[in-house]
């Protein structure tokens, strides 16, 4: 049975200038840079196992890598922890969406409350594979509603965490956070139908689909990394799940892509850049068909996590349109898939003459 637990931290005032409608959200001409001669993410990561760092009632931000075939029980050492907070907030994200979170309720939520703490975040929790592991979402804005799905069934320990949060003078998004099956494209394909099924109204889902999408790649790569994939022990890559997703119109924020420097190598043939050590894109944000969330031309970016996970950043900003027209623009925010093992957030503040707008980081 799924335990999930809600904490929020003090509120994290953010001012939010008046909004003037987002002009046109027409999909941005995706660049990429290629070839660099290492991936950063195969370095060592600094994690140590079982460690306890003590603590009475606060929070930790301890997340798992998500490796290959298995899932790692691993407590993040103290630089490792003051690393990840340091780069999220160079990210100065608004929503983070986290997958393989740690979070031990004895100990206060441990490290993840740490984690919210140090951000000046709300956060909430649904733990997953075990008591206290999971998926986590953090806003910088209150939490108004939340609740945990089960994925699929009884027998499938997977869930989507659902949050709504009320960003001020912009209203409630709807912000999903997921972590599907890493092996069986089958698995997958129910439990994304179970995210659908059970999903009410406009939302941006973000978070490990484990899944590719055969239009980042063309044939040649496509051969390349099914064989790579046997090479290492891995089951053949599928794209059922993103091919279902846009058959059911929802938007891959990664057609909003702008210039960014590259972190991972891109290999010819492929026209993103990847999220996982295996150079492929597996992390996403996607927003549900007929949905005000916009995103951003322009602003969605694979970023690097720095050495704190295996998993790099995703991110992307977000503007809401506002129902029917007469005056009064849409208010933006943005939104992000993935970074960390498992890390999502929702961005930083506007600057300029357009409305606020909010970054999501998965």
């Amino acid at each position: 049975m799924i335990k999930s637990i809600l904490k929020q931290s003090p509120l994290h005032t953010n001012s939010t200038s008046s909004s003037s409608r987002q002009q046109k959200f027409a999909r941005s001409k995706l660049r990429v840079s290629i070839n660099l001669p290492d991936n950063e993410i195969s370095k060592q990561l600094s994690f140590r196992e079982g460690e306890d760092h003590g603590g009475a009632a606060a929070a930790r931000a301890g997340k798992a890598p998500a490796a290959a075939s298995r899932s790692q029980s691993l407590v993040m050492s103290e630089s490792a922890r003051r690393s990840v907070v340091e780069v999220l907030r160079e990210l100065d994200a608004d929503i983070l969406a986290l997958q393989e979170v740690k979070a031990e309720e004895e100990k206060g939520m441990k490290p993840l409350s740490d984690l919210a703490a140090a951000l000046g975040m709300n956060y909430v929790f649904a733990d997953s594979w075990a008591p206290e592991y999971g998926n986590a979402i953090l806003s910088k804005w209150p939490i108004k509603r939340w609740k945990v799905h089960k994925i699929f069934d009884d027998s499938d320990f997977r869930n989507v965490l659902k949050a709504t949060i009320n960003v001020p003078n912009v209203g409630e998004v709807n912000f999903h956070c997921t972590h599907l099956d890493h092996l069986d494209e089958q698995w997958r394909m129910k439990q994304v139908n179970a995210i659908i099924d059970s999903s009410e109204g406009p939302h941006l889902l973000a978070g490990g689909l484990n899944s590719l999408d055969e239009t980042d790649y063309n044939e040649d790569r496509w051969i390349d990394i099914v064989k790579y994939y046997e090479e290492m022990g891995k089951p053949t890559p599928k794209a059922e799940v993103m091919r279902f997703l846009k058959k059911e119109n929802y938007t891959d924020a990664k057609d909003y892509a702008g210039e960014c420097e590259s972190v991972v190598m891109i290999a010819k043939g492929q026209n993103v850049q990847g999220t996982c050590k295996y150079g492929t894109r597996v992390d996403y944000i996607v927003a549900s068909p007929n949905s005000p969330y916009k995103f951003v031309p322009g602003s969605y970016s694979v970023l690097s996590s720095k050495g704190t996970s295996d998993h790099h950043i995703v991110k992307v900003d977000v503007v809401k349109e506002h129902d029917g027209g007469g005056g009064g623009g849409g208010d933006n925010k943005s939104g992000g898939s993935r970074g960390y093992s498992g890390q999502q957030s929702v961005g930083r503040k506007n600057r300029g003459n357009r409305a606020q707008q909010t970054s999501l980081v998965k």
